[in-house]
């Protein structure tokens, strides 16, 4: 297949909005009233126009968050005819086709995970986007197999207070320690050896060209700016990583938006809080191949050349009991010499272990519930106590940035584990 990935630049992140678009087309057919339920399952659903679901919405949305919604609702409605999930006729009148309907009573009977496969065929029915992504992530990092970075690094996290940048030449020397961090975390995590420094010189010049630094290294900068310039700095690293290191061809906001989705099927996994490392990381929990051998991986679509995706899905049986109580106990220790805390960060511990084992964050969620389930039967080798610090809805952050766990039908953010001594899960405890 082609790795050439062609695919439409504008979209949206969450596959939710295709649902709320198909329950507001099942209720109305007139597109000012499809858009106006459209507007209340947006709310009910707290979907923000990013990766993030919003955990809360104005009760009267500015302008231009009104413009926002009205071009997300264009945008859902513009994909959902390509995947032939509703039809528009000569009137912009909007009705749902045969597939739209059993996509509702998908979800109805099946739940959330059999909507977002179905969706995922549809996709890749249509571009073949997500087999192209996924090959090019085993491509471009045989080191660590298929893991991509994009670092990133305030001036604060390299030594670099905000008050103490005063002058070009505290920029300048700023951008040097970030090439040279970038430079390392290319090397332990992708194997490879880059001179970034002419890059570095190239992203400067534009800053002095576009007047956000003056010419001269001695010079004030102005201090309003200085946002203006670490978000180019992110902008500009972020983007080399993609094109220059990985080889991708699109926009990076397109490489997210597809990245993202990916995450919800569960085929994808992407974060920005990977415990001891700054920016992002990305992963395959899939692969294609004509056949797998593993009962743990399942085959979710056939491709014309014979080949086939396959998701990362064990199931729960004793030997992946075992793998995962291990990828937990080792995660909990690693974070607790950390941390120096008996309780932990469950969402920290999770990343590890979704890394460690390469599975998706419902998968997790799922183990972590079995797991618990043992261990208030007393029929674990090691003790698990999962208590919450806040919920989400208590802290001030307009966006939900990571997803809470839901264990035995609570959600809980806060782990600690206690291991028999002598088990073999002690020494990891020492």
């Amino acid at each position: 297949m082609n790795n050439e990935i062609k695919i439409a630049h504008k979209g949206f992140y969450l596959l939710e909005y295709f649902f709320i678009l198909l329950r507001s087309i099942e209720k109305y057919s007139e597109q000012d009233k499809v858009f106006g339920e459209f507007k209340i399952l947006k709310k009910q659903n707290f979907l923000g126009e990013s990766k993030y679901k919003r955990k809360f919405e104005t009760d009267e949305p500015s302008k231009t968050q009104q413009d926002r919604y009205h071009y997300t609702f264009r945008e859902v409605i513009e994909e959902a005819k390509t995947y032939d999930l509703i039809e528009q006729d000569a009137l912009s009148n909007l009705r749902l086709t045969v597939k739209g309907l059993d996509l509702l009573k998908l979800i109805e009977n099946q739940g959330v995970e059999s909507f977002n496969n179905y969706l995922f065929t549809c996709m890749e029915q249509k571009h073949g986007t997500f087999r192209s992504i996924i090959e090019r992530l085993y491509a471009k990092n045989q080191y660590k197999p298929g893991l991509l970075i994009f670092p990133n690094y305030s001036p604060r996290q390299l030594d670099f207070e905000r008050s103490n940048v005063k002058t070009v030449e505290d920029i300048i020397r700023y951008s040097h320690a970030l090439t040279a961090k970038l430079q390392e975390d290319i090397s332990s995590n992708l194997g490879l050896v880059k001179d970034m420094s002419p890059h570095n010189k190239t992203l400067i010049n534009r800053l002095v060209e576009n007047k956000l630094l003056p010419s001269s290294p001695s010079e004030d900068f102005n201090p309003i700016k200085y946002n203006v310039i670490i978000k180019r700095f992110r902008d500009f690293w972020m983007n080399y990583f993609l094109k220059e290191i990985y080889g991708f061809d699109i926009p990076l906001t397109t490489f997210d938006r597809w990245i993202y989705r990916g995450k919800q099927i569960g085929i994808i996994y992407a974060t920005e809080f990977y415990p001891y490392f700054s920016g992002r990381i990305v992963y395959p929990t899939s692969v294609v191949v004509s056949k797998s051998a593993s009962q743990d991986f399942n085959k979710l679509f056939n491709y014309e050349d014979g080949k086939s995706l396959y998701i990362h899905k064990p199931k729960w049986n004793d030997a992946n009991q075992d793998k995962f109580v291990n990828a937990l106990v080792t995660a909990y220790f690693d974070l607790r010499r950390t941390y120096r805390s008996y309780f932990i960060n469950l969402l920290a511990m999770r990343e590890l272990v979704c890394y460690s084992m390469k599975i998706s964050e419902r998968l997790f969620e799922t183990f972590l519930d079995e797991a618990y389930k043992l261990n208030l039967a007393d029929e674990l080798k090691i003790k698990i106590s999962l208590e919450v610090d806040r919920l989400p809805e208590e802290t001030t952050a307009m966006y939900l940035k990571q997803e809470p766990v839901m264990v035995d039908k609570k959600y809980r953010n806060i782990i600690a584990i206690n291991v028999t001594p002598g088990d073999r899960f002690d020494e990891q405890a020492a």
